[in-house]
């Protein structure tokens, strides 16, 4: 995700994540229809092609991430407004500082819980 967010720069990026149970294996990485430095949107073409392959793998779809090029790994209003897969996992990889940052969050009824990840 990191990588994905630092090739895009200064446009955000964003993908999407699957594997088995709560253990994400597969980061998918995608197109930003949008080409923006300020939101994302994936295609629905790369959309329809990844719930396809999850179907023939048998995996599921665990996660969304996208960047935010020149702000905090927060949700943004936006993302709060646009956010449509209660049951995934939502990443945000920060480039703000010189280290890149990177939050989980799960939507929690009224909005976006950070929760802690361990990456093995």
């Amino acid at each position: 995700m990191v990588e994905h967010a630092r090739r895009e720069y200064p446009l955000e990026c964003c993908g999407l994540l699957s594997g088995r149970g709560r253990e994400i294996d597969t980061i998918q990485a995608t197109c930003n229809q949008r080409r923006s430095r300020k939101e994302f949107f994936v295609p629905l073409e790369e959309l329809f092609a990844f719930f396809q392959g999850l179907r023939q793998s048998g995996k599921d779809h665990l996660g969304i991430y996208h960047s935010h090029p020149r702000s905090e790994c927060l949700p943004s209003p936006r993302d709060v407004a646009e956010f449509h897969y209660q049951g995934v996992s939502y990443w945000i990889v920060s480039l703000q500082g010189e280290k890149a940052d990177i939050g989980c969050f799960h939507w929690d009824r009224v909005g976006f819980k950070s929760v802690s990840f361990r990456v093995v």
